[in-house]
């Protein structure tokens, strides 16, 4: 059982009970340090244990200067165990007697931890970060981090990692997906569970790498759907057995933090078991969003821009995985819990060429959730040829939200131009469940190999909801009109999905594939909103103008062909796909009811290519490029989009062109095991012709808002990152650094009054 501590304000809360004898009037104190710099070491743990039972007595951690002091105890024999992440633990026997009640023992040095190279007779310490092919590992032990830290305290603390406050984890410019344990899923695509609740101590590796898809992996046709993903390697002396955690805090505002584990891993099997419940924003797993699309954890948002606020949240949840020859199964269920209070002021200015825009506004927003989802997974190999994979999951989630919101806008010279309150109170249900087969059978052993599957899904989600607003419209500084509504809204969205595929390789000459792949899908999706309105005319119970009922029906075929070619040194792969799609909306309320669009069919294109040059196991360089064309989104085609807000009106453009995106990639990775240096250098280009984009029309009298969807070109985005680690000469020290730079034009229009629509270039620069 792993004991582990967390400081909550200036409270420490140590989850140890015993059973303690009179007269203890002994104290014991000292300090830890690093040997090798006579360094302070703080958050060491520092652990009494009783003679010659070895009964636990007693614990604390070292806080500034490496100090500590132990719980008093009585007389007797004990042995003294400091220890921290990547030092040698260090245990020291001490004999307490009465006549000496202040016991110090004075300065305790710790060694750092040293690993077995080559059966026990070199030793030596293992490199930070090592590069095989086109992955980078980076040992545990090099990486200090407090006594008792969770994964994401060690990830924060990798070359090229970053963790963002909402939880997001990047790794050498790439977003990890997914936390997996010793190659096995661990809570499905929820990175988060793993970042928050698995313990740094059970950690020896973590290899980072693009994980290809299921398709790839199995047949060698690359199909783009790879992710980045963490791979932990559990230490073997943590699978003899269960392991757990417990940790809880207690602190000022009537803040507190508390989470359990239990785990057991194994080499071909793993459980775990864990719950967490806290006010302070740590969210212990991801939320699941609505019909399945994961909203992200750890940053207590709300979902409707309201920022962070305060949250409450609660999660349990179970994960299991098992593996023998033929078959490997595994899955996991999690419930969470959310109450989220945001409270934000906000003063912002809009710039409208030579005018400006300003608004100052006070929101408030109480949001409770609920979330419960199920994932399971099966492949079965009945033989060496056939591998049969089966991945079902489905969730449930119900959400309550309450907003307030006070909003006052001022032109140029700060004049007042409207203002609008409002509140709002919804309720909001939804659900889903998808799954995939898929089959894959090996034809020979040349490389020739059939692929059959398919996909479905079906999701379903209501919301209802109740607002009141008034906006008040100025003229010279004086109120003019006002414009004042309650009503109800009632939203159905219904959506429901199927494909099937069908992919064949053939070896066509000397270390030479070709690879075809065709996939028929269907989509059909519902989106109605009924708003009723007391003081309109509602012949149906809802008012027109203001509500819609559109169905959207969407069949697509894929047909793809690739030429794979692969050789000692390099590989490459170069293709072309396209996608005939057709798509029609049938709309039956609503302004655009009586304007019906065409059925709309569209070729686009996608060629791909990618070569990859292996120098070395540890020295690889990879050039990468997608294209995509794009039909325009079916609602953004319709004439009326949204006019249920009188400042904010939302129209659509039949005219819109098919969008191009360019995607090219470089991945530099290189390992010198002489002298344990690694070079990781990526680059990414985006950048998309024909993009959709908003084209705002502003009323400098009322401060009305008319959006209009337009076409532009103009956005791209770069982003480069550079890795360089090497130890300094004395081998004790290792440099490490890393560099990330992004750049990106975002393009928009914007047009004041009955001015001509100006272009507007948004330029954003990011280092560190």
């Amino acid at each position: 059982m792993l004991m582990k501590k967390l400081f909550i304000g200036t409270l420490l809360f140590v989850s140890a009970f015993n059973v303690f004898a009179q007269n203890k009037n002994i104290t014991i104190s000292g300090n830890v340090v690093e040997e090798a710099t006579m360094q302070a070491i703080e958050q060491a743990t520092v652990q009494l244990y009783s003679l010659p039972d070895s009964a636990f007595v007693g614990g604390a951690a070292t806080l500034s200067q490496g100090a500590f002091t132990l719980p008093k105890v009585q007389a007797g024999r004990y042995a003294l165990k400091v220890s921290y992440i990547g030092f040698q633990t260090k245990i020291i026997p001490i004999r307490l007697s009465n006549s000496r009640l202040n016991h110090n023992v004075g300065t305790v040095s710790l060694l750092s931890d040293a690993i077995m190279l080559s059966e026990a007779v070199v030793t030596a310490e293992a490199p930070p970060v090592t590069i095989k092919a086109d992955t980078v590992e980076y040992n545990a032990s090099a990486y200090r981090v407090p006594e008792g830290s969770m994964l994401e305290e060690l990830v924060k603390k990798l070359p090229g990692a970053e963790v963002s406050d909402e939880g997001k984890i990047t790794i050498n410019g790439k977003e990890v997906k997914r936390v997996m344990v010793d190659g096995k899923e661990f809570f499905s695509d929820d990175p988060t569970v793993s970042m928050k609740n698995l313990p740094v101590e059970i950690v020896e590796k973590i290899k980072a790498y693009d994980r290809k898809s299921d398709m790839a992996r199995i047949t060698g046709i690359d199909d783009g759907n790879e992710e980045t993903v963490l791979d932990l390697t559990v230490k073997k002396g943590m699978k003899r057995g269960w392991i757990g955690n417990f940790i809880a805090g207690y602190g000022n505002k009537e803040r507190y933090e508390a989470g359990g584990m239990m785990s057991r891993f194994q080499d071909d099997a793993t459980f775990s078991i864990l719950g967490s419940a806290n006010n302070t924003n740590n969210r212990g797993s991801s939320e699941f969003g609505d019909s399945g699309q994961g909203l992200g954890g750890g940053g207590g948002g709300n979902g409707f821009g309201m920022g962070t606020g305060v949250t409450t949240a609660r999660s349990l949840g179970m994960n299991f995985a098992k593996e023998t020859k033929k078959l490997q199964i595994g899955g996991n269920i999690q419930y969470g819990y959310s109450d989220n209070d945001v409270q934000r002021k906000s003063v912002t200015e809009t710039f409208l060429g030579e005018q400006s825009s300003f608004e100052n506004s006070n929101n408030s927003s109480r949001r409770k959730r609920n979330d419960v989802r199920a994932d399971f997974r099966l492949e079965w190999r009945p033989d060496t040829m056939t591998t049969l994979i089966f991945r079902p999951n489905g969730n449930y989630s119900t959400t309550d939200v309450i907003n307030e919101s006070d909003m006052r806008t001022f032109g140029n010279e700060y004049q007042p131009v409207n203002k609008k309150g409002s509140n709002s109170i919804s309720k909001s249900d939804n659900y889903s469940f998808n799954g995939r087969l898929q089959l894959f059978r090996k034809l020979n052993n040349e490389g020739r190999n059939l692929f059959v599957g398919g996909n479905f899904g079906y999701s379903d989600g209501d919301t209802k909801s109740d607002s009141h607003s008034e906006t008040n419209f100025y003229k010279d500084g004086n109120e003019d009109t006002a414009i004042e509504y309650d009503r109800h809204t009632n939203r159905t969205n219904d959506s429901r999905n199927w494909d099937v595929s069908v992919a064949y390789t053939e070896p066509v000459f000397k270390n030479h594939f070709l690879q075809t792949r065709y996939e028929f899908s269907h989509r059909k999706r519902l989106s109605q909103s009924l708003v009723s309105d007391p003081d309109s005319m509602m012949a149906n119970g809802y008012v027109e103008s203001l509500s819609s009922r559109v169905e959207n029906f969407y069949d697509t075929h894929t047909a793809e062909v690739s030429l794979r070619g692969i050789h000692p040194i390099a590989m490459y792969n170069i293709g072309i796909g396209a996608n005939p799609q057709s798509s029609l909306s049938k709309t039956s309320i609503g302004p655009n009811s009586n304007k019906q669009l065409p059925e709309q069919n569209v070729v686009n294109i996608s060629p791909n290519a990618m070569v990859r040059f292996n120098f070395s196991k540890q020295h690889t360089l990879v050039f990468r490029y997608r294209g995509r064309s794009e039909a325009p989104n079916i609602e953004d085609l319709q004439d009326v989009i949204d006019q249920t807000d009188p400042l904010n009106i939302r129209y659509g453009n039949p005219n819109l062109k098919p969008s191009f995106t360019n995607n090219m990639m470089m991945f530099y990775n290189k390992f010198v095991p002489d002298v344990m240096r690694s070079y990781v250098f990526n680059l990414f280009y985006t950048n998309t012709i024909n993009s959709v984009a908003n084209q705002m029309r502003y009323d400098v009298t009322t401060g009305k808002r008319i959006y209009d969807r337009v076409n532009v070109n103009g956005n791209w985005n770069a982003n480069g990152f550079f890795s360089f680690n090497t130890p300094l000469k004395n081998k004790k020290f290792t440099l490490m650094s890393g560099t990330n730079v992004a750049y990106s034009d975002a393009v928009s229009y914007t047009s004041v009054g009955n001015m001509d629509a100006q272009l507007s270039t948004t330029h954003n620069l990011r280092a560190g």
